[in-house]
């Protein structure tokens, strides 16, 4: 059903429309500024929290870094020996006794001492000097780090049958030569 109105009607209702529109309007022109402050300010904010956010991201997956760091060797020591108690006796005929030594190691690593053929005996008074001869460890004598007074067999003495009575009680002197590798525990 259509309704019907009356001409006056009809410009009461658009009177009322047009005082609601310019009331509308006015309100919007007061507030109009600050509503769209208000909505300028949250959107240029949210954009630039979207863009800061994508930034600290960004910065999160692309780090770089430079700068120096150093280390320095330090010096290995010489391993030395010294003598120490046979613990067997030489005599014409034998061979293969163990020549025992005080390995000294001061380096803060063990070292592994490979004995050398230019090691040599002192023989004194003892004639011939080749009847006494001197065989170096077949393997690298092991010293522990920081050690003193480790006790070693370098090499084995033996004494052939060309000895002569002047070999009697004659303490030898072996020099050891050869060289030494930082070596694992």
């Amino acid at each position: 059903m259509v309704e019907a109105f009356t001409p006056c009607e009809i410009c009461n209702r658009q009177a009322a429309r047009k005082l609601t529109a310019e009331t509308i309007l006015g309100r919007k022109r007061t507030m109009g500024i600050a509503a769209r402050l208000t909505k300028r300010t949250a959107i240029i904010g949210t954009v630039s929290a979207v863009a800061i956010a994508g930034g600290v991201a960004f910065a999160a997956w692309t780090i770089s870094g430079s700068g120096s760091a150093s280390a320095q060797a330090g010096s290995a020591s010489a391993v030395s020996f010294n003598a120490a108690t046979p613990t067997q006796n030489l005599y014409p005929g034998a061979s293969g006794v163990p020549v025992h030594a005080s390995g000294v190691n001061t380096n803060p690593f063990p070292v592994d001492f490979t004995v050398s053929n230019a090691s040599t005996v002192n023989a004194g008074a003892c004639t011939p000097t080749s009847a006494v001869v001197f065989t170096p460890a077949a393997t690298a004598v092991h010293l522990p780090a920081n050690a003193t007074g480790a006790d070693v067999v370098v090499g084995t003495i033996s004494m052939d049958n060309t000895a002569d009575n002047n070999c009697q009680g004659v303490s030898f002197t072996i020099t050891i030569a050869g060289s030494g590798v930082s070596a694992s525990s």
